[in-house]
């Protein structure tokens, strides 16, 4: 990942009212990111998850801090010049904050740059928050997956991004 760490843009801060520090998640983080995980989805991604899509060149995640707690992680898995966002997950307390956005753009601006050239994701059909958010940054919805949530049941919506250019 050393790559990566030069390439990384860095921290970023939400404005003069708080600052939010957004940086690769490393093996350390993982367990944070578990516990994250299982606060906030029925079929949350375990400790072990992360630490072995850590281990793979293929994954990138992300973490948000705010005020010194782990606000937040995103992260995708690249296939070819495809990014799938595997996880988008903010602590309860820190929500409508700009917090998943800054995790997005900087998610998708890193992916840009290991030549990713579109994005993918699934999203709960009753996610009404984050389906917009999604949509603001330029996903579209392109297809339903039926069923496709546990705990309870329910359909996804499959958004992608448009292909960039060059």
């Amino acid at each position: 990942m050393t790559g990566r760490d030069l390439e990384f843009s860095a921290v970023h801060t939400a404005g003069p009212e708080d600052s939010v520090r957004i940086s690769l998640l490393r093996k350390e983080d993982a367990l944070a990111a578990a516990e994250l995980e299982m606060a906030n989805y029925s079929l949350p991604w375990t400790e072990r998850a992360f630490l072995d899509a850590l281990d793979r060149d293929y994954y990138l995640f992300l973490k948000a801090e705010a005020e010194g707690v782990f606000a937040g992680c995103c992260g995708y898995m690249r296939s070819f010049e495809t990014g799938e966002i595997t996880n988008v997950t903010v602590r309860q307390e820190y929500r409508r904050q700009g917090i998943a956005r800054r995790m997005l753009l900087e998610l998708m601006e890193q992916g840009r740059r290991e030549g990713i050239e579109r994005f993918t994701l699934e999203v709960r059909r009753s996610n009404e928050s984050a389906i917009a958010l999604y949509h603001s940054l330029g996903f579209r919805t392109e297809g339903v997956r039926k069923g496709y949530y546990e705990s309870p049941r329910e359909d996804a919506l499959i958004l992608w991004t448009p292909k960039t250019s060059g």
